[in-house]
């Protein structure tokens, strides 16, 4: 799911409900790929609005670790139903476990944004194939135009984690998203680390390319390393 498409909804939709927090100018500094202002504002916000609704969405929306995310995002759509981001909340629920392969609780999130938020401009994006069985599909391509297809010498690293669920969620979401995506092994002071790398590149300009848009549409602070 990109970061950009969301956003955009929510900037559209929020100006209707203003008994909440206003959280809009955070959203538009996600757009502009200004991770870290957003994430002291959220320190300032939860000071004396922890309980709110949209706070709780904005924490939901920068927080990296999917598993945490979207706990988030249940505590949303399961207490706060009526409030203005609870639909996003509940696609971003739907794309998560449908990412994870998780498809018979995707589908549960689905009928539920289907019953409760009919007008949701989200339904539009969940049209997607559900598979017989809880596996997800990998299709390990990318759209992504290489210059330098035979001799890619670098890579992003996307994340490192040292839970290894973590780190297959990331990767997933971006093998969903048409993008070469590995997890390397990694021990660092006896701790071991599974790093996520995406795309593959001739030129150390292609990578740098490549995280600008990553950062801009997935909200990650990556950076661009060897594949040595």
């Amino acid at each position: 799911m990109k970061v950009n498409f969301v956003i955009a909804i929510l900037l559209v939709s929020s100006f209707a409900f203003a008994q909440r927090i206003n959280i809009v100018p955070q959203l538009k500094k996600i757009e502009a790929g200004e991770i870290e202002e957003v994430k002291r504002d959220l320190a300032e916000l939860k000071i004396n609005n922890s309980a709110d609704a949209n706070v709780i969405f904005l924490e939901a929306v920068i927080t990296e670790d999917g598993e945490q995310s979207q706990k988030f995002y249940e505590l949303i759509y399961n207490n706060f139903p009526n409030t203005q981001f609870a639909d996003a909340a509940l696609f971003r629920g739907f794309s998560y476990y449908y990412a994870l392969g998780l498809y018979k609780r995707a589908g549960e999130l689905k009928d539920r944004l289907i019953k409760e938020y009919p007008k949701s401009p989200y339904l539009k994006n969940t049209d997607r194939s559900f598979p017989d069985v809880d596996e997800m599909i990998i299709v390990d391509s990318t759209p992504y135009k290489l210059k330098n297809k035979n001799n890619d010498l670098y890579t992003v690293q996307a994340g490192a984690f040292s839970n290894y669920n973590n780190a297959e969620m990331l990767k997933r979401r971006f093998l969903e998203d048409g993008l070469k995506s590995k997890i390397l092994p990694k021990r660092v002071n006896n701790l071991q680390l599974h790093i996520v790398t995406v795309g593959s590149f001739g030129t150390k300009a292609d990578a740098n390319t490549f995280l600008n848009a990553l950062q801009r549409d997935y909200a990650i602070k990556g950076r661009v390393i060897s594949k040595d």
